[in-house]
């Protein structure tokens, strides 16, 4: 039956795209009622609803109230100064920024940046008409990209940038920050403070960047914890962070240090700390990725590997220029460098708290 309703969608989809892009359809016209457009296509008016919405994201046809659905764009020339950014629907520190940050590139290069949030269930199809009516896009590519998505972008790749997620290998122009450079900067900062035991707090997402970065860990690192927080696709990372460390710390694991994969695990493990009464960081270190206000403004602020997130933005930009000259032999890996930046999370390590860490009783769950 799904794929039924899915058989019956693609058709009005393709039915829509070729009148707009054979010229039936012209820009700043009315298109049918979504009534009379069911009764013509023999489906649902739902059906109809649903491959409007598509065009609708993909910024290709408007609605407007109380007056109709009307197509606004023609074809490539009519978006050849329009960027798309695809990004989660999940309204996080760090997709909140990206979203400024390229709207702010955008304006600077004279480009109309349109912001498009999206659940990974829409992605799909919002790639494919972005391939249909030529349109360059970025996608920061936490969890929106399955199988399907990236074989459509590999398909044409020279109109997408991926941010955050190495998809190279496969024929998807990536963005991604020096992971490799990055835990190796924690781990030496914290090596010179004297630290061994350094823990590793990550989601367990199965996500190429995350599981880049423990393997990095796990090859300068030895003996300490791995703390998986098993945080499950689209839920708040905070309350998993918080039973994972806290669990650790029932089960009296040894570290002296933690680093969190991002600055929502890192919030869930400074809660966890205070509420076991383990004070950051004169008894345990805290290191986060991902440097978004909390760090700055938690207590205390936090040591944290900014991924700078601007420079994934202008060089996201910068590859889509460059691709769009050279379609048939796209670029497709471009690495930021991130920074460290220090503040009071982290200290040098205390010989007696290294013994008492061991031997402390806990909080059982």
């Amino acid at each position: 039956m799904e794929k039924q309703q899915q058989l019956k969608f693609q058709v009005v989809y393709d039915y829509l795209v070729h009148g707009i892009e054979s010229g039936i359809f012209c820009p700043e016209t009315r298109f049918p009622s979504e009534r009379k457009l069911a009764e013509k296509l023999c489906v649902n008016v739902s059906t109809v609803r649903r491959a409007f919405r598509d065009l609708i994201a993909g910024g290709v046809v408007e609605k407007r109230v109380g007056d109709g659905t009307y197509l606004i764009h023609g074809g490539a020339a009519d978006v050849a100064g329009q960027v798309n950014v695809v990004i989660s629907n999940y309204l996080g520190e760090t997709q909140n920024e990206i979203a400024e940050l390229a709207f702010e590139e955008g304006r600077r290069r004279g480009l109309l940046c349109r912001i498009v949030r999206l659940g990974s269930e829409e992605t799909t199809m919002f790639i494919r008409t972005a391939i249909r009516f030529r349109q360059p896009t970025m996608v920061l590519g936490d969890n929106l990209l399955n199988d399907t998505a990236i074989r459509e972008i590999a398909g044409s790749s020279w109109l997408f940038a991926v941010l955050a997620n190495r998809l190279d290998q496969l024929g998807v122009p990536s963005v991604i920050g020096d992971d490799n450079h990055g835990i190796r900067q924690i781990a030496d900062h914290l090596h010179s403070l004297g630290h061994r035991r350094i823990a590793l707090l990550h989601n367990n997402s199965g996500h190429p960047i995350e599981n880049i970065q423990i393997a990095v860990w796990r090859a300068v690192t030895e003996g300490a914890p791995e703390l998986p927080a098993e945080v499950p696709t689209g839920a708040q990372p905070i309350e998993y962070a918080f039973q994972a460390v806290c669990r650790a710390l029932a089960r009296n694991e040894r570290f002296t240090a933690l680093i969190a994969l991002n600055d929502e695990l890192a919030q869930g493990a400074l809660a966890a700390f205070n509420e076991n009464g383990i004070r950051v960081p004169e008894q345990i270190s805290l290191v986060s990725i991902g440097d978004t206000p909390f760090c700055r403004y938690s207590v205390p602020p936090i040591t944290a590997l900014n991924p700078n997130l601007a420079e994934h933005v202008r060089q996201g930009f910068e590859l889509l220029a460059h691709n769009r000259l050279r379609p048939g032999a796209p670029e497709l890996l471009r690495l930021v460098v991130p920074s460290l930046v220090i503040r009071r999370s982290d200290c040098a390590l205390s010989p007696f708290f290294s013994v008492q860490l061991k031997s402390r009783e806990t909080k059982a769950l």
